[in-house]
C-alpha cells in the first residue's frame, strides 16, 4: 500500500526586520524555547541574572555589513531551463571546483535513518562540484542529540562546521547564535559572505529584508542561512477541513458563511449520523482556530500587535466569547471531548472508520494530517475532505493570523572561531544555495531523479513547472539525498516550480488552502515576531513560555467542556490569575523590553 502524510512543514518558522547597511539593524526572530535547543545549560549558565536594557547596550561589531568588495561571481547561466514568468530565485549555473581536496573539513550533522553523510550521494555531488572533501560526524535529532551537542561545545575539540538544521531538528536558535558569537565561540560570517558568496548576495538582492532577519543585537551574523519560503505554511496553524459527505448530509450544499451558519451544519452532522464528532481534533491541535478567527485575532503562538503593545491573547476579553461558544456547542454534543484527550493517531482512526468517516470538521495542515493518504485510490477516505473557508463571526469577517515573515529560512551551516579556513566553508555553503545543488539535494541526481520540466507541466501554483520527478520503478535507492539540515535555497518560486500530479501530491491541495485562508489574513502590522534575545531574557522566556502553554491548556479546555464558566466574571477573573501566576504579565514585559531593542 502507498500511503503517505501531508508535510507539517515544520521548517516554515520565518523571520525577519529591515534596515540599511551600516546602521543598526532592526532585528526580530522566532524562539520556540529552550527546553529541547542545543546547549541550553550552557546558554544559562553565561546569564548575568539581569535582563535590563535587553540588548540596547551590546557593543556593535567594527566590520560594516556591505563594505567588502565581492570577490566571487557568479557562473554563466545554463541555457534551456524553463523559469515560469516572474520567477524569483537562483538560477541554474555552471561552476568549477574552487578546491584542490588537499585538506579534509570536518563537520557535524545530523543523523538520519538510512541516511550516511560520508557514503550519500549529494555529498558526494557536493565534493565532486566544489573540491571541498568533507568527513562527516553525527548527531542524533532533537532531545536525544542536545547532550551530544552540548558536549561538542563544551568540550573545545569543535569540528570546522556545525550544520545541525532549524529548531525542529534541534538546531540552533538565532537566540543561541547571538550569545555563543558573544563569547567568541562562533565566527562572525559578514565579511567573509560579502567576499565570498555571490549566492548568498543575490539572495539578499531578492529579498532586501533577510540579511537584517539574520543579524543579531551587535550587527554580525553568526550563522550561513538556508532559504525556506513556504506559502500555505503562513496559514497551516488555522486550517481546517470539513467531511464533504458528512456536510452534505447535514443539508448543507455549500459551506457555512457565518458562525450561526457553521453550528447549524454541526447539528445536522449529529442529526444525520449520532456516532459522528461533528467537531473534533487532538490534544496538541486544540480545534479552537476558526472559531477564535470568527472573535479576534488570536495572533502567532497566541502572540499579536495592537500598535505598540504586545498582546499576548489568551488575555483578549474576546477568549470569553471564544469559550462560552464552544462550552455551550459542547454541551449539546457537538463538541468531542476527546478532542482535548485523544492522540494524533485516535484521531486518524475515527477519521478513517470502516463505517464511514466518524470526524466531520478538523483542523489539521492536511488531509494527511488526520487520514491515510492513498494516492492509489480514486476513492480513499482523505480526498472526502475540503478545506473549510472561515467563517463570519459577532465581529464581522474571519481574521486568520499570517505568519507571513519576511526573512523566511533556518540556519544552514555555522563555523566556529576556531575554525582555520572558513573562506572555503564559505563558498562551500555559498554554492549550496544554487538551484542546481538544491534540486539535487531534494530528490537527487539530475536526470536520474529530476529532470527540467516540458511544455503543458503544471508547477504547484498553476504556472508552469520548472522541474519535474522522475519516478523509478521499484524501491527507491536509499542514501541519495538529504535532509534539510544544510544549506538550500527553497525559494517560493523554487518550491512551487515542482510539476506535479494532483493524483499523487497533496501539495496542490494545500496551495488552494492556502489562498482561501488568505483573503481572511490579519494586517502585517499585526504580526508579532519574537526578537532576538540575551542568554538571561532567553532562559527565562522559555521557562515562563513552557508554563504557560499548560496553564492555558489546562484552563481553556475547562473552559471549552464547561466544567468552568466563561460567562461567571469570577471563573474568569480565576483564568486570568492562573495565567499571570504562571507568568504571563512577565512574559509580556520581556517581551516588549526586547522588541524595544531591537528598533
Amino acid at each position: 500500500m502507498n500511503t503517505a502524510s501531508a508535510p507539517d512543514c515544520p521548517t516554515c518558522a520565518e523571520s525577519s526586520t529591515s534596515a540599511r547597511p551600516g546602521r543598526r539593524l532592526a532585528r526580530r526572530s522566532l524562539l520556540a524555547g529552550l527546553g529541547a535547543a542545543p546547549a541550553a545549560a550552557l546558554l544559562a549558565s553565561c546569564s548575568d541574572g539581569s535582563s535590563e536594557g535587553g540588548t540596547a547596550d551590546v557593543p556593535q561589531v567594527e566590520y560594516q555589513q556591505g563594505s567588502a568588495k565581492l570577490e566571487v561571481e557568479l557562473g554563466p547561466e545554463i541555457d534551456g531551463v524553463p523559469y515560469p514568468e516572474g520567477y524569483v530565485g537562483p538560477k541554474a549555473r555552471e561552476s568549477e571546483p574552487f578546491a584542490d581536496g588537499s585538506r579534509t573539513f570536518t563537520i557535524t550533522t545530523r543523523a538520519v535513518e538510512n541516511f550516511d553523510p560520508n557514503t550519500n550521494v549529494f555529498s558526494a555531488y557536493l565534493e565532486e562540484k566544489t573540491g571541498v572533501k568533507v568527513e562527516y560526524s553525527t548527531v542524533p535529532r532533537g532531545d536525544e542529540g542536545a547532550p551530544k551537542v552540548n558536549a561538542i561545545l563544551a568540550g573545545g575539540d569543535l569540528p570546522d562546521a556545525l550544520m545541525l538544521g532549524p529548531e525542529w531538528m534541534g538546531g540552533f536558535t538565532k537566540s543561541e547564535l547571538y550569545v555563543y558569537g558573544q563569547q567568541g565561540l562562533f565566527r562572525p560570517l559578514d565579511e567573509l559572505i560579502d567576499r565570498l558568496a555571490p549566492q548568498l548576495a543575490e539572495v539578499f538582492e531578492q529579498n532586501p529584508d533577510f540579511r537584517a532577519a539574520w543579524t543579531a543585537p551587535d550587527g554580525a551574523m553568526y550563522a550561513f542561512p538556508s532559504v525556506n519560503q513556504c506559502y500555505h505554511c503562513r496559514s497551516s496553524h488555522a486550517r481546517t477541513w470539513v467531511h464533504t459527505p458528512s456536510m452534505e448530509a447535514a443539508g448543507f450544499s455549500e459551506q457555512p458563511s457565518t458562525i450561526e451558519e457553521f453550528e447549524a451544519m454541526l447539528r445536522g452532522m449529529k442529526q444525520a449520523n449520532p456516532e459522528i464528532a461533528p467537531l473534533t481534533g487532538h490534544k496538541d491541535d486544540l480545534p479552537l482556530a476558526l472559531v477564535s478567527a470568527a472573535f479576534l485575532d488570536i495572533g502567532i503562538e497566541k502572540l499579536r500587535r495592537d500598535g505598540d503593545t504586545i498582546v499576548y491573547t489568551p488575555l483578549d476579553e474576546k477568549m470569553r466569547e471564544v469559550f462560552a461558544t464552544m462550552a455551550r456547542w459542547s454541551k449539546d454534543g457537538l463538541v468531542d471531548p476527546n478532542a482535548f484527550t485523544q492522540n494524533n493517531d485516535q484521531l486518524i482512526r475515527l477519521a478513517m472508520n470502516a463505517s464511514g468517516s466518524r470526524v466531520g470538521v478538523v483542523q489539521g495542515v492536511s488531509p494527511g494530517s488526520f487520514s491515510t493518504v492513498e494516492y492509489e485510490k480514486p476513492d480513499a477516505r482523505f480526498r472526502e475532505f475540503t478545506t473549510l473557508r472561515p467563517f463570519t463571526g459577532p465581529g464581522g469577517t474571519a481574521i486568520i493570523p499570517w505568519n507571513d515573515v519576511p526573512g523566511a529560512g533556518s540556519v544552514g551551516l555555522v563555523i566556529p572561531a576556531s575554525t582555520e579556513d572558513p573562506e572555503t566553508l564559505i563558498r562551500w555553503a555559498d554554492f549550496q544555495l544554487s538551484l542546481l545543488s538544491t534540486l539535487s539535494m531534494r530528490l537527487g541526481p539530475q536526470d536520474e531523479r529530476w529532470r527540467w520540466a516540458e511544455p503543458g507541466d503544471t508547477g504547484i501554483d498553476d504556472r508552469p513547472a520548472l522541474y519535474k520527478k522522475i519516478e523509478l520503478e521499484g524501491e527507491t535507492p536509499d542514501n541519495q539525498t538529504w535532509e534539510e539540515h544544510g544549506v538550500f535555497n527553497l525559494g517560493m518560486d523554487v518550491r512551487h516550480g515542482e510539476s506535479v500530479n494532483e493524483a499523487n501530491s497533496i501539495e496542490p491541495g494545500i496551495y488552494r488552502a492556502g489562498r482561501t485562508y488568505e483573503e481572511f489574513r490579519a494586517p502585517q502590522e499585526a504580526l508579532f515576531v519574537m526578537p532576538y534575545f540575551d542568554s538571561s531574557q532567553a532562559a527565562e522566556v522559555g521557562e515562563l513560555r513552557t508554563n504557560l502553554d499548560s496553564t492555558y491548556v489546562q484552563n481553556a479546555v475547562a473552559m471549552c467542556l464547561g466544567t468552568k464558566d466563561a460567562e461567571s466574571d469570577a471563573d474568569w477573573d480565576a483564568y486570568v490569575a492562573a495565567l499571570n501566576a504562571a507568568g504571563a504579565e512577565r512574559y509580556v514585559e520581556i517581551l516588549t523590553e526586547a522588541d524595544a531593542a531591537s528598533l
